[in-house]
């Protein structure tokens, strides 16, 4: 899965929370570094859009955090916890970010430690992507990495710190995005019957795959998802954003819990998508199969 993107400078002190805890670190003071241990630093530049604050967005990955000393351990569960972004300057001059980073500019970040291993030829590999924290919190989802997952590795012996690749975060674009379901002409389940519509929701990168309860448009057996309805500041999504020409959009219809899918791919019965530019009219789009199985359209 993947997804398309106030922040506070430092004061005379910090204190930060994350996971649960809180790391109070005096400014102008570098975080104990672990002794044996490595810097990894993260950054996520959100300049183009400036919509996340300290804490809003999350390292998630192949590892455990722990805030009270920035130690990262390989954890292949992926159920953190994880370490939290900030923008409040550099970790050795008492913030979280890498060294050289500015606080206030709006590239959030993470520094952790983590220990090489001891054997010789061994290594540590640690695949990781992002998450919104928010939308994590408030929907059950917040995927937010542009790409298939990253990872960094560290090398026994290895004393030079390291800079995991970070991402870009694009800026949003102008071009709304409708979705509608015709429920009377539904592809049937596996095995057959009847889907249940007891709930209707859609989920996908628009979003960053939370769930947005659209039964309430129903008018005739026909759901539709207005993007613009969702997104931008004041919305329920305000993380996120219209869209624009050369995105891929995916999403994912769900019927009272359930993915519509048929053999594992989304269904495409009663499926339709549209896009208007600014100052346009809605026109439908062709619907198509990601090589992930969702549907997609490109904007054009």
């Amino acid at each position: 899965m993947k997804r398309l993107f106030v922040l506070v400078a430092a004061a005379t002190s910090l204190s930060l929370t994350a996971c649960g805890s809180s790391s109070t670190t005096p400014a102008g003071t570098p975080f104990p570094r672990p002794a044996g241990y490595i810097a990894v630093g993260f950054t996520i530049d959100d300049t183009a859009n400036k919509v996340f604050a300290n804490n809003e967005l999350g390292w998630k990955g192949a590892m455990s955090f722990a805030e009270t000393n920035r130690i990262v351990v390989k954890d292949d569960t992926w159920t953190g916890p994880f370490a939290n972004l900030y923008d409040d300057g550099p970790w050795d001059v008492g913030g979280h970010e890498p060294a050289g980073q500015v606080a206030g500019d709006h590239k959030l970040s993470a520094t952790v430690f983590v220990k090489p291993p001891s054997a010789a030829g061994t290594n540590t590999t640690i695949a990781y992507g992002l998450i919104d924290n928010v939308y994590q919190t408030k929907y059950g989802n917040g995927w937010n990495w542009p790409r298939a997952n990253d990872e960094f590795v560290v090398f026994a012996g290895q004393t030079a710190d390291i800079t995991a690749a970070g991402a870009i975060l694009p800026a949003f674009g102008t071009v709304d995005f409708k979705l509608t379901l015709d429920t009377n002409a539904l592809t049937a389940p596996d095995g057959g019957g009847t889907w249940s519509l007891t709930t209707v929701a859609v989920k996908g990168t628009a979003t960053t795959w939370a769930e947005v309860d659209v039964k309430s448009t129903d008018v005739g057996g026909v759901y539709t998802m207005d993007l613009a309805n969702y997104v931008g500041a004041g919305k329920t999504f305000y993380h996120s954003g219209l869209l624009k020409t050369g995105d891929k959009p995916e999403w994912v219809w769900v019927l009272n819990g359930v993915e519509y899918k048929a053999a594992g791919v989304a269904a495409t019965g009663g499926v339709k998508a549209y896009t208007k530019p600014s100052g346009g009219t809605f026109a439908e789009q062709t619907v198509a199969i990601a090589g992930n199985n969702n549907t997609f359209i490109t904007v054009p």
